[in-house]
């Protein structure tokens, strides 16, 4: 089996009880794609930092009297 994952780029699925259990991939294939995980998340938090810092130039940054009051309003 580990020599069919390695040879393969898609990742085998372990079934248990007909139901997925888990997935195995090969080393290369997980490590690209953590890569490309890191990047995106990356540029996520770029663009929303962008936009913060847009909206603060343009004077809609909300302010907040205090850390409840704000975690209040990210809960919304």
């Amino acid at each position: 089996m580990i020599d069919e994952v390695q040879a393969s780029d898609e990742p085998t699925i372990v079934l248990q009880r007909s139901r997925k259990a888990a997935y195995i991939l090969n080393p290369d294939r997980y490590e690209r794609d953590q890569a490309e995980l890191r990047l995106l998340r990356r540029g996520l938090f770029l663009a929303e930092v962008r936009e913060a810092e847009a909206e603060y130039r343009a004077g809609d940054a909300q302010s907040f009297a205090n850390v409840e009051a704000l975690i209040d309003e990210l809960r919304r």
